[in-house]
């Protein structure tokens, strides 16, 4: 009789841990889907945290596009007597990697006007364009 009661115990204690293990399962898919959801949100208002700090900006962004233009005319830019023309259009790459990818990055981590303006020269002066025109210098 004592055999028949400790099978029924540990068929009782199977199914016990049998539905925790699925309870848990399902906990940890649910807790996966809110993580992700979370992530989805935070990212969402990250951008629009962004955005809203870009309201106004449009001054500041005039002002780098005139400096830029300028150093690339300048003999310690890249010597270009068109600035930020190239072929008969806009530089668009150079604005785009210049202003957009360096300059507004390292102003919205904290970067001083001037600082992301010197971040800039010095990718500048890392290019290959640069490194041609001024190989004389040694």
């Amino acid at each position: 009789m004592s055999g028949i009661m400790l099978t029924r115990v540990l068929a009782v204690s199977t199914a016990l841990l049998a539905a925790l293990v699925i309870h848990q399962y399902n906990t940890i898919n649910q807790l996966r889907s809110d993580v992700e959801g979370a992530r989805t949100k935070a990212l969402a208002e990250a951008r629009a945290s962004v955005a809203d700090s870009m309201e106004g900006q449009g001054d500041e962004v005039e002002r780098v596009m005139i400096w830029l233009n300028d150093f690339y005319k300048s003999a310690d830019g890249l010597r270009r007597p068109e600035g930020l023309w190239i072929n008969g259009h806009p530089d668009f790459q150079g604005l785009g990697v210049w202003v957009f990818d360096l300059y507004l990055r390292r102003r919205l981590k904290g970067d001083t006007e001037e600082q992301a303006r010197k971040a800039i020269e010095a990718a500048i002066r890392e290019s290959d364009e640069w490194r041609v025109k001024h190989a004389s210098r040694g």
